[in-house]
């Protein structure tokens, strides 16, 4: 069954002056060793790809990954022009990488596969922040938030069990519940007012008005060895709003 959404509105596409300056404000380059260097809302300042240890082509990346959000550019198109970029550098398939603090000789690798989870997981957090600025641009007349899945075999019984979750947009479950919420989340959440719900719902989507309990789960950062409480069912590192915790310029 399609999922009905408001004329003109594209599931997973943001505005792109949102996502746009979204991305742009992650203006620090850091170099990881691995994906829990980086934790939460320090990706919204942040810019990194675990283990590629060279600076400058951390910043071909980012600079790429820039123009795909602006111009819409497809990840086969820029996946072209990133591994071109890797092979000259000799940093296309297995490679070994010294961390630096530690002296530890690390394995990564730089394939099809890495290079499509880099794009999705990038340009679905600008998109999201930049969704979110919309969201609170138009609370006044779209005062409602509403997360809705693919609604397809994909989902993820978690994340099915959120589709029609309708909260205020000040409500504090999205600090934690805007997706995506995962690695390949495929999820949306949309501003929408009263009579925007009641259309759903006549069109038999089952809408949910009370924040979902969340569930706290510990989990232990390998890296660092630090203990934090992750919602379930939101996979660790994701369990935060990307346009909300954004920095401010100036």
């Amino acid at each position: 069954m399609p999922t009905p959404v408001p004329p003109g509105f594209s599931l997973g596409i943001a505005e792109p002056k949102d996502a746009i300056a979204a991305f742009r404000q992650r203006k620090l380059l850091e170099l990881t060793f691995g994906w829990e260097d980086l934790w939460n809302e320090e990706h919204t300042r942040a810019f990194t790809i675990s283990r590629l240890a060279e600076t400058d082509l951390l910043a071909f990346i980012q600079a790429e990954l820039d123009k795909a959000i602006a111009k819409g550019t497809s990840l086969a198109d820029w996946s072209e022009t990133v591994q071109a970029r890797l092979e000259q550098a000799g940093w296309w398939g297995r490679k070994e990488v010294v961390e630096t603090s530690t002296g530890e000789v690390l394995q990564t690798v730089f394939n099809p596969a890495r290079l499509e989870l880099i794009f999705e997981v990038n340009v679905r957090q600008a998109q999201a922040a930049g969704r979110w600025q919309r969201i609170e641009r138009s609370k006044k007349t779209l005062p409602l938030v509403i997360y809705r899945t693919m609604r397809d075999e994909r989902v993820r019984k978690s994340h099915a069990a959120w589709d029609g979750v309708v909260l205020p947009v000040d409500d504090p479950w999205w600090d934690t519940h805007f997706p995506p919420c995962g690695w390949r989340c495929r999820c949306t959440a949309y501003a929408i007012d009263e009579g925007g719900v009641k259309e759903l719902s006549a069109a038999g989507i089952k809408i949910q008005r009370k924040a979902p309990h969340v569930e706290w789960v510990d989990y232990i950062n390998k890296r660092t060895g630090e203990s934090s409480r992750v919602p379930a069912g939101v996979d660790p590192g994701f369990g935060y709003n990307p346009g909300k915790f954004r920095p401010q310029l100036g």
